[in-house]
């Protein structure tokens, strides 16, 4: 019989994010509401399974199973084990648990999470071990969230973070995350129907993420996902929306480049590309940012990239010239394009050492920098 659930659903993101990402849902054909870290939506198995497939800005897909008051411990195990944790433990016999408490009675989130631990094994009839995150990845995780005596109960649908797309195996120093580079790319309206250059590309995360967007791959065919373990999982449906996903692949109109002076860097990136299966459709080259120049590229063109700042340039560098070279290059030798790159937030000599005409996009969190993501339109 087919399963006719509908399902409250919560997708986190990085701060900053959310509007990126409830446009994310919209291309899929799902309303969102944003909340405060996410975005709020409804949906079913289809639902589930669509944006987990291809969701590129979000942390993760939970599915909200449970809201009530909840001001006692005692109370806590039974009111836990009315929920049908057979669908989503199945035959596991340990689960992980973020418990959180704000402002409520019950202040002890790890005895939230043993309460909660104790009432799924009452509701399977069997012994449930609490895990560490780290000890067990592959265990169902449960959210489990007091504010004000009001708890809310989730659970995992993706398994591990959105952003391991299921391929890269290779980094360099300060590695941009996937999520967070596909958002640069979303919010630069970057779509693939223009050149794509970047300058600093480190181990390609960038240029991976735009390739992705060019040829409508979706981020998470690679990989595995948590609800693929429940006992509802519909494998003919997954393999349906696996199918048809794969009818909008097309090649990139437009060439797609990543570029950094660092050889090791380049080998990262041409690792990671020939093991998601990119190539002929990105290429990666060993060149200094101002040996560049559009070359065969045609107008029009977009650079988005995170360039070196702060620590990760040398000490004997200054990074107000290395910004005033990188800005003239780009006003000489790329006229008619567009770019987007991040700099930190308390940085705004490095921002007028550009000397280019700069928008604030949004603002996000790399690294543990706040960041802003700073965008300025060719003419």
């Amino acid at each position: 019989m087919k399963n006719t659930t509908r399902y409250r659903l919560f997708a986190p993101c990085a701060p900053g994010l959310e509007g990126i990402l409830q446009k994310e849902l919209l291309t899929l054909g799902i309303d969102g509401v944003q909340t405060r870290g996410g975005v709020e939506f409804a949906g079913d198995l289809l639902t589930i399974y669509s944006a987990n497939l291809w969701l590129r800005t979000a942390s993760r897909v939970v599915v909200r199973i449970g809201s009530f008051p909840l001001s006692s411990l005692r109370e806590a195990v039974d009111r836990f084990a009315r929920y049908p944790w057979e669908i989503y433990i199945g035959n596991a016999a340990s689960v992980r648990v973020r418990a959180s408490c704000h402002k409520s009675k019950i202040y002890h989130s790890g005895a939230l999470a043993q309460r909660l631990c104790e009432a799924i094994g009452k509701r399977l009839g069997r012994q449930i071990n609490l895990v560490k995150e780290s000890k067990a990845k592959r265990a169902p995780l449960v959210f489990v969230r007091l504010v004000k005596d009001r708890c809310v109960i989730s659970v995992d649908t993706s398994g591990e973070h959105l952003h391991k797309r299921g391929f890269k195996k290779f980094t360099v120093k300060a590695p941009l995350r996937e999520n967070l580079a596909a958002a640069m790319l979303i919010a630069s309206d970057y779509d693939g129907s223009r050149p794509f250059l970047d300058p600093f590309c480190g181990s390609g995360t960038l240029v991976l993420e735009a390739a992705m967007i060019a040829c409508r791959i979706p981020p998470g065919r690679n990989r595995r996902f948590a609800f693929m373990d429940w006992s509802i999982f519909d494998k003919s449906l997954w393999n349906e929306v696996v199918r048809r996903s794969e009818a909008f692949f097309k090649k990139p109109a437009f060439e797609i480049k990543g570029f950094d002076k660092d050889e090791a860097a380049i080998h990262s990136a041409l690792a990671n590309a020939d093991a998601g299966g990119f190539n002929g459709l990105v290429s990666f080259q060993c060149a200094p940012f101002h040996s560049l120049s559009p070359g065969q590229f045609q107008d029009n063109g977009i650079i988005v990239t995170n360039p070196p700042y702060g620590k990760r340039l040398k000490e004997n560098n200054s990074l107000l010239e290395f910004y005033a070279q990188f800005g003239q290059i780009f006003r000489e030798r790329f006229q008619g394009w567009d770019i987007s790159l991040i700099l930190p937030k308390d940085a705004p000599m490095l921002k007028r050492s550009l000397g280019l005409p700069l928008k604030t996009l949004t603002t996000f969190s790399n690294g543990g920098l706040l960041v802003e993501l700073l965008s300025s339109v060719g003419k």
